[in-house]
């Protein structure tokens, strides 16, 4: 008996090991997403301040990672947002999704990542871009 009680905190800490090491990809996003939010946000995006990320969630319809902004200042404002812009804006994030390296485990799962902006003013949604694999492939 007094041998086990000696093995005791290793066999606890094997198993406490082998439960997260079975910890499924989905379940690991949603606690990475849940983590960077805890750590990085908010999170200034641009030296002027215009754009807040406020967190990042994980979905399962579809699958992939919701990123949520919001836009104040002087860049709050629709009148701003012509057609043009808001393609090259989409083209811009669409090109940062295929060179980010890091992204690549997702993106081999085919993962969808969005990108929603509100508006800080009215709390409206101000731009929403959806990059599928369809879109990075």
């Amino acid at each position: 008996m007094r041998h086990f009680l000696h093995l005791f905190p290793a066999l606890l800490l094997m198993a406490a090991l082998g439960v997260a090491c079975t910890e499924s990809f989905e379940h690991r996003c949603q606690r990475e997403a849940r983590e960077f939010t805890k750590k990085q946000c908010p999170r200034l995006i641009d030296k002027e301040a215009f754009i807040v990320m406020d967190s990042m969630t994980f979905g399962t319809a579809p699958l992939g990672f919701t990123y949520h902004y919001h836009v104040q200042g002087q860049l709050d404002s629709r009148e701003l947002l012509t057609d043009e812009k808001l393609e090259q804006f989409k083209e811009d994030l669409l090109a940062n999704v295929r060179q980010d390296i890091s992204l690549k485990p997702y993106k081999e799962k085919g993962f969808t990542f969005t990108y929603r902006y509100l508006s800080g003013s009215t709390g409206h949604l101000f731009i929403e871009a959806v990059i599928g694999p369809e879109d990075y492939r």
